[in-house]
């Protein structure tokens, strides 16, 4: 086989990526459809859009993407990406890493955490305790008001109140089993 040809077949073989160069892609519908999942099924849990985005963002990404890549693709303001990482960083939901040489160690780089253990231990530290903490409180203030509350309303509010405490003591009980199941310790 001549030089010749051999370069021709070899160039041919160079338009398909290599496994590394196609991981190193971005597929913009996957992305789309993750942004959208984690953004819904976030929501759910009291996070804001933006938070489920930025993670399902991360979540579809082949690379750790930096602050600016992150505000770029989602078209979000710089102060809801800033927010929003550092809710999920909080959390435990994003990790930085270290790109090394490949912008001068300038930037900061962001990819998700993978593990369901460390997304429900920071989920329940960062949500569902200061909830519970907050619902102790406001529970008080509505018996308060319940009290001093006229026109026979008070019977029905008490009777709402009664229900706000069963819901209270059984999330009371379901924060250790969900702690155990996933191996969570107790803080």
């Amino acid at each position: 086989m001549n030089k010749k040809r051999r370069e021709v077949q070899l160039a041919g073989l160079k338009t398909s990526p290599t496994v590394a160069e196609a991981k190193a892609e971005s597929d913009p519908a996957f992305e789309q459809e993750c942004v959208a999942l984690f953004a819904s099924f976030l929501h759910v849990l009291g996070a804001p859009n933006s938070v489920g985005a930025i993670y399902g963002l991360l979540f579809a990404s082949p690379e750790p993407l930096c602050f600016a890549e992150i505000v770029a693709k989602l078209g979000m303001s710089k102060g809801s990406v800033s927010q929003g990482l550092a809710f999920l960083r909080q959390s435990g939901a994003v990790k930085t890493v270290n790109r090394g040489p490949m912008d001068g160690g300038r930037r900061e780089y962001f990819e998700p955490e993978l593990g369901l253990r460390r997304l429900a231990s920071g989920l329940i530290k960062e949500k569902i305790q200061p909830l519970a903490k907050e619902t102790k409180g406001a529970v008080a203030r509505l018996k308060q008001h319940a009290q001093n509350s006229r026109g026979g309303r008070s019977d029905f509010q008490m009777d709402r109140i009664k229900q706000l405490e069963i819901w209270h003591k059984q999330l009371g009980r379901v924060l250790p089993v969900v702690r155990t199941m996933l191996n969570i310790p107790r803080q």
